[in-house]
Parts: structure tokens; sequence; C-alpha cells
């Protein structure tokens, strides 16, 4: 058995540029052409020089040296003669390569290194300008005053798996602006409170290349469907596609494009059969938050880019408010945005808890202290004063409605292109007992910026129903659960979906979905209201009468009054069944 030892040497990573991208035009052709290429430079050259190749990757390959100098030189004359030559490869591109040299602590094992310092080189590499090298600080200030190669300075990077930022200086044969021009240069985060978002080219799994165009497709569907959403800043699908054939890091894309969270995926066809998937990874860490697949057959290729964009938009809306939840959770009081504070504020809201609402009034008033024209706070702080009034959790109903009045008309005037906010400006126009076909027509605007906005469905849904219409609210509950399994909201659909069959006289259909939206949401007591007059309709007095002593834990001074003042959003015909079902249970 071989013995194992450490020693320090310099690495060399080197890899092709766009070889992905290169077989998909000839596969045979780009091996050969690349064999031919490493065999020239390192079988022929790479002894002369000190070096030994000890592992090869496909298109890359690892080498180690026995000086820095001889490292670097080697790598510098390999780029020079390609520069010159101007090999031309599958499909008219110039063949180029990365090349990444670090002074690496490895493990020797027989004839094969491990170690960080392998997976260090690789990474480097990755930061390489096509046709030249990248290096370590540590490095570059070795080869000060030993080599005449001219490097820039891109700053300090953070790699993949490697706890603390490098500091990479890189080079090129035409010079340091080439090497610049070429290098991943950091762009600042959009000047935005909201998140930012790329859609990546998704890589064809088919081995067929005339199935790129499909993969490119679907991507153009996903980022056309997605910039419809205003919870978040979408990248153009031409700055994405300059990754197109490019094995890049999503942290480096984080940083090069200035965006928190990428889209990924891949199309794979089979046959007749084919497969998108989609994840979505957070650049900052690298963590996947959400991933999900479709399948289908060849005849439904545009049907599988619609589903596909759908499904992505829809889940990925949700997961990325789930991130910048936490994020803004993570942070210290004392450098909380009004942004950090509205993030802050959704759990309490979703809740449908009356501390935790009154938790969330708090927090989105600190935000709108900070920024008194920030419209989606205001709407939402609107909605949850208009909870406690929709859902009894106040005595003092004309107080609320008034400071939810005020609220309203500061929204009004700032929500115009956010789906999100004239949704929950709907939401408290609909709960205080304001204009509901109005509510009703915020809500549609919203879902015409944004077909596939869950929220927006529902609030169409409850609209519908107030104004009598429950068939057509059904409709829209049921749109919205297809697009919103990851939604906090759920149960508000299921007890949407009763509140229709109650309006359509099927009050035994409105009890199975209040017990369902119950069963998802244990502790919450003011669906019992809805469960109470539902029993009551179908003549199931005791259990009306068991719903009803629910609902009035904590509310003593409940009357049909003053329920039905809450309710007053309710069609007349609606409300005088739903106030005499609470009558029947004993209230």
């Amino acid at each position: 058995m071989a013995k194992s030892e450490r020693r320090l040497v310099p690495i060399v990573s080197i890899d092709v540029v766009g070889f992905s991208r290169l077989v998909q035009h000839s596969e045979l052709q780009t091996v050969r052409l690349v064999r031919r290429l490493y065999e020239h430079f390192a079988v022929g050259r790479i002894e002369a020089m000190g070096g030994k190749v000890f592992k090869t990757m496909g298109d890359g390959l690892l080498a180690e040296f026995n000086s820095v100098i001889a490292a670097v030189d080697w790598v510098a004359a390999v780029q020079k003669e390609l520069n010159s030559r101007q090999v031309q490869a599958p499909g008219g591109e110039i063949l180029q390569v990365r090349a990444g040299i670090v002074m690496a602590d490895v493990l020797v094992h027989g004839d094969d290194l491990f170690g960080n310092g392998v997976n260090l080189a690789v990474r480097v590499q990755g930061l390489s300008p096509p046709g030249g090298m990248a290096v370590t600080k540590w490095m570059y200030e070795y080869l000060v005053g030993q080599s005449d190669l001219q490097f820039a300075d891109i700053g300090p990077t953070i790699l993949k798996n490697i706890p603390k930022t490098v500091r990479i200086f890189v080079w090129h044969p035409q010079g340091t602006k080439a090497a610049e021009a070429a290098a991943p240069v950091a762009i600042p985060l959009p000047a935005s409170k909201r998140p930012s978002l790329v859609v990546m080219p998704f890589d064809n799994m088919s081995g067929e290349a005339d199935q790129s165009y499909f993969a490119d497709a679907v991507v153009e569907e996903i980022t056309a469907t997605l910039a419809r959403i205003k919870d978040f800043f979408v990248i153009a699908r031409n700055s994405a596609f300059a990754y197109k054939g490019r094995s890049v890091d999503v942290r480096q894309v984080g940083r090069e494009l200035g965006v928190r969270y990428v889209v990924e995926g891949s199309v794979r066809r089979v046959g007749e059969r084919v497969r998108i998937t989609a994840q979505l990874v957070e650049t900052e860490t690298g963590n996947h938050i959400w991933s999900d697949k479709v399948d289908g057959t060849v005849h439904e290729l545009f049907d599988l880019q619609d589903t596909m964009a759908a499904l992505v938009a829809s889940a990925i809306s949700p997961s990325i408010r789930q991130a910048e939840i936490d994020l803004a959770r993570s942070k210290r009081p004392d450098t909380l945005a009004a942004y950090d504070l509205v993030m802050r504020a959704m759990p309490h809201l979703w809740s449908h808890l009356p501390h935790e609402n009154r938790e969330a009034i708090t927090l989105l008033d600190q935000a709108l202290a900070l920024e008194p024209a920030y419209g989606l706070a205001a709407a939402l702080a609107a909605w949850a004063h208009g909870q406690q009034v929709a859902y009894n959790w106040t005595s003092d109903i004309a107080a609320e409605r008034l400071e939810a009045k005020r609220l309203i008309e500061l929204a009004a005037g700032t929500v115009s292109g956010d789906p999100t906010a004239m949704t929950a400006l709907a939401s408290a126009m609909m709960q205080t007992g304001g204009d509901v076909a109005q509510a009703t027509a915020l809500a549609d605007r919203a879902l015409a910026l944004d077909p596939n906005h869950a929220w927006a469905w529902m609030r169409r849904g409850f609209g519908q129903v107030y104004m009598g219409n429950p068939e057509d609210g059904l409709t829209a509950f049921e749109r919205s659960a297809r697009l919103s399994p990851l939604d906090p909201f759920s149960f508000n659909m299921y007890l949407g979906m009763g509140l229709a069959h109650f309006g359509a006289g099927r009050p035994q259909q409105s009890v199975a979905f209040a017990q369902r939206a119950l069963a998802e949401r244990p502790g919450l007591t003011w669906p019992y209201r809805d469960l109470a007059t539902y029993y009551a309709n179908w003549g199931e007095t005791a259990a009306a009468r068991d719903a009803l002593e629910k609902f009035r834990a904590g509310r003593p001074d409940l009357t049909l009054a003053s329920v039905s003042d809450s309710l007053r959003f309710m069609h007349p015909a609606l409300l005088s069944r739903y106030i005499g079902g609470l009558k029947l249970a004993g209230l």
C-alpha cells in the first residue's frame, strides 16, 4: 500500500472555455482537438519545465510544479501560443483555456494529490479571463521582481467551499486592460428594496445539440414570467446568456450580476419524453432553497414551457419571500431598514392570530416611520387593521376602520405596478367594509401585471363571493390553490372555497372545507365562526353550538350586531344567511 505524505507545491488548474457548448457542435471533433492540445503542451513540454500532470478531467487537467516561476512561465507560454495561433474549434469559435495557479499544501498518495489546495486551484481557475490566468495574492507577491508578466488586481473574492475571501490577480497575453475586461467584475446590487434574481441558461442534458433551442426557450419563458412579479428584481435574459457554456459558481454570478438568487435548470430528452428541472439557489451561501421538475412529451413542448414557467414563478415567489424574512431576522435591530421591517412583519401577518397581528402592526408602523411613502408597508398595515375588524379581534371596530382608511389612502397613490401591494390594498378595502367591486377590480389589475399571483387570485375569489358570484369565486380559489402549493395562505383558500359553497347553497361541502382549513392551521379560533353557521344551515345544531363556543372564547362581548357590522362587505343575501346561521347556533 502506497504511503501518503504532505507537500507544499504550486498547483495549476486548466480547463477549456465553453467546452459544453463546443461539444454541441461536434463532440468527436472537440474531444480530439482538446486531446491534441493537451498532448502538445502537457506531454510534450511540461516535464521539461519541472511539471507533472496528476489528474485529467475531460476538458481540464491538474498539474504540480517544483517551482512557482516554472508554473507561471509554462501557463504563460501556453496562453501566448494559443493566442497567436487562434485555433478554430467546432462551430467557428476560437479555442481558449482558463488557468488558475495556487501554492497548496497537498496530501500526496501514489500519483495523485488531494486537499483543499487542489479545490482552491480549481476555484481560482474559474476566475481567470479566457485565454489568461488567475493567481492568488501570495503568488502575485512572490512573482514581483521575478517575472515580467503584468497582472491586474480584481480584488477580494468569495470562492465556493473556501471559508475566507481570496484576493485574485489576473493576466492576459494582450495586457492588463484585456485581463481586466475579460475577468469577472463585481456589480453592485440594484438600487432597489427588492431582492434580485437571474435565470441562468439551462443545461441541455439530451446529448442532442438541436434540443439546445428548447432549453433556451424555457429560460426565456421563465424569465418573462418572473419579470412580471414585482416582489423581486429580475436580470434581463441577455445578461444571463453571457454565461452560456461556462462553468461558473453561483457566488461568482451573484457578485458579477449583483443578484441574491439564481435559478438553474436542465432539459433532458429521452425518446419522446422530456423532463425540465429547475432549482433556486442563494448566491451568498450556495444553499438550495427550492427545486422541482415537470415531465411531458415532445408533442407538448410549448405547454411544458408554460407549465414550468408558472411552476417556477408560483414556487419561487414564496420561497424568496421566506429567505428574505430569514435574512431580516438575522440582522441586528439597529441595522433594520424599512424593507427588513416589512419582511419581519410578514410571518406575523400570516399567523392569523390576534397577538401576532398586533406585532405586525407595530413592525409596519416602524417601517412607515422610517419611510412614510412606502406603499407596500402602508397596504400591509391597512390589511392588518382590516383583519382586526373581519376576525372580531377588536372591541373598537370604528377606530380600526379609521386607521385602515388612513393607510389605504396613503397606499393608494404609491402601489401602482406592485401586485403584492395592490392585493394587500384590495384585502384591506374588503375587510374594512369598503367598495368590494373596486377592491376586486384592484385584484384584477394585480393579475393583469402578474397572472400567477396566487394571493391576488384568492382575493379575487373572496370578492366574487362577497358580490354574490360564488361559482366565479370558486374558480378563482381553485386557480389560487394550483398556483400556491408552498404559500402560507393555503388554509385561507380552503376557507374561501367553503364560503363559496355556502354562497351557492351547499353547506355540507362548506363544512368539509372549513374543517380542512382548521386541520391545516390548528390553534386558530376565528374559522369556527364559519363552521358554526355552516353546521347550523346544514341542520347540525349541536355541532354548530360547539363550534360557536370555540369561536366565542376570548370574545365575551360578541353579538349578532357586532359580527354583522364586521362582515358588512358581504352581499346582503349572503350576510343574512350567514348571520341567521349564527343565530341558530345560539349567538
